[in-house]
């Protein structure tokens, strides 16, 4: 079905929860391993259905009887991106159960009990028998099925390198210095689109804004409860449940719990959400789960889900610290408490938005680092109250260049403006629990936070 924002009219045209639920749980980047020198990454999959194709693979090997494990060292596997693979990354690590019931196992094997989170999948894809390897930081479970069949992925692949439109990709210890195995590009063989967005809700739309209330009570306005502030936000009430749309276009929304939640469960959590937000307003296209976050309120167990959106299949960041995120829900397994969305639409302002480009050289990873480095090492040695004649300069270079975690490429929303509001294309830069990002085509830092 076509994933984007639903009309809010057609009810019928939404998403159903269990497609939803099955979507959402998805990687956000792609590692592409051709051989020992020649590596891509990509944030993108409509065009190569690399995942597409892998998930019936993977459903094969977390519900099959007949599979072989091994642990692996760190080591042992800092050298795999050196042979012909694909390693799928998760935005943060998932419980390996939900995984498998996403991709609809209805009875994981025990390989969930060996390895019960992930943040990557590795599959190679060389001339030997294929396998797995599922990873958590340095714990990696290599998994081996003889029924494993991995023939549409390696044609993709293979039609990917021949046609060499892609970014080469070097892993930092070999490039940039430090103890580091995340790769990044020394030269950018592309730009990015010119994207300008606007707020999906329109305070000033008084009928849109009272229809999407009627969604939420499933009563008719005349019976709902309207305040206008004089902020220009609106808020509407039913019972105890209240529905705020901010001025700013952020939308809130509280329903009290209708009972006692001793003991919270993810699985059902997950699919209440799905279901709450496919009979919402509607789904934003390429959106997927960024955060999972435990949470109490008033003595009952819950889960915070934080989710994030792409904007031709790029990441988009908040630079906004007065709205936590796009979509975030409290949800205790079957209620929804507490609803937060802020969305904001590609305007498509001409018809070649997606091919327009700016100008200026787009700056790579490498370059970032480099021109940023003495801000690096100055924030770096304040936060760990290190003093200059101290240190070894070089093995303080070492050190933070080792610290760093991920490098990747998004978009940053500054919210200044209701609409034709401009994105930042940025390299977003995270050192321990910190995290800059660095406008890619002058490199200066555009927002800095804490994670």
């Amino acid at each position: 079905m076509p994933y984007d924002i639903l009309p809010f009219f057609e009810k019928e045209e939404a998403i159903s929860s269990s497609y939803l639920f099955g979507d959402m749980i998805k990687p956000h980047k792609y590692l592409l391993n051709f051989d020992k020198k020649s590596h891509t990454i990509f944030y993108n999959d409509d065009n190569n259905n690399l995942w597409t194709s892998t998930r019936s693979t993977l459903v094969e090997v977390l519900s099959s009887d007949n599979f072989e494990t091994h642990i692996l060292s760190n080591e042992e596997f800092s050298t795999y991106n050196e042979r012909r693979s694909i390693v799928f990354y998760f935005p943060e690590k998932f419980n390996t159960y939900i995984i498998a019931r996403s991709l609809g196992v209805a009875e994981p094997n025990n390989i969930i009990e060996r390895m019960p989170k992930i943040d990557r999948v590795y599959l190679y894809l060389g001339r030997e028998d294929p396998f797995f390897v599922f990873s958590e930081g340095h714990k990696h479970l290599k998994v081996y099925d003889i029924n494993v069949d991995t023939k549409i992925v390696k044609e993709q692949i293979k039609k990917i390198e021949e046609g060499k439109e892609y970014t080469y990709y070097y892993a930092m210890k070999d490039t940039i210095g430090g103890d580091n195995n995340i790769f990044i590009p020394y030269e950018m063989a592309k730009t990015l689109p010119l994207i300008y967005v606007e707020n999906e809700l329109d305070v000033y739309d008084i009928e849109q804004i009272r229809s999407i209330s009627e969604k939420f009570f499933n009563k008719d306005i005349d019976y709902i409860r309207e305040i206008i502030e004089d902020s220009g936000s609106i808020i509407y009430v039913y019972n105890q449940r209240v529905l705020k749309i901010n001025q700013n276009g952020l939308l809130e929304y509280f329903n009290p719990l209708e009972e006692h939640i001793e003991e919270r469960n993810l699985y059902i959590s997950l699919n209440t959400t799905a279901e709450f937000l496919s009979n919402h307003i509607g789904v934003p296209k390429d959106m997927y789960l960024a955060k999972v976050e435990e949470i109490k309120a008033e003595e009952n167990l819950g889960y915070r889900l934080t989710f994030r959106y792409r904007v031709g299949g790029i990441p988009v960041i908040l630079g906004n610290d007065t709205i936590e995120d796009f979509i975030q829900v409290d949800v205790f397994n079957k209620y929804v408490r507490n609803y937060k969305r802020f969305i904001r639409k590609d305007m498509n302002i001409d018809t070649d938005a997606y091919n327009k480009v700016d100008d200026n050289r787009m700056l790579s990873a490498f370059d970032i680092i480099n021109m940023n480095y003495n801000l690096l090492e100055e924030e770096y040695m304040q936060g760990k109250d290190i003093f200059m004649e101290d240190i070894d300069r070089e093995m303080l270079m070492e050190e933070i260049l080792s610290s760093i975690k991920n490098i990747t490429i998004a978009y940053l929303d500054p919210c200044l403006k209701e609409k034709e509001e401009k994105l930042i294309g940025v390299w977003l830069l995270q050192i321990e629990d910190r995290i800059y990002a660095f406008d890619v085509y002058n490199g200066e830092l555009v927002l800095k936070r804490k994670q």
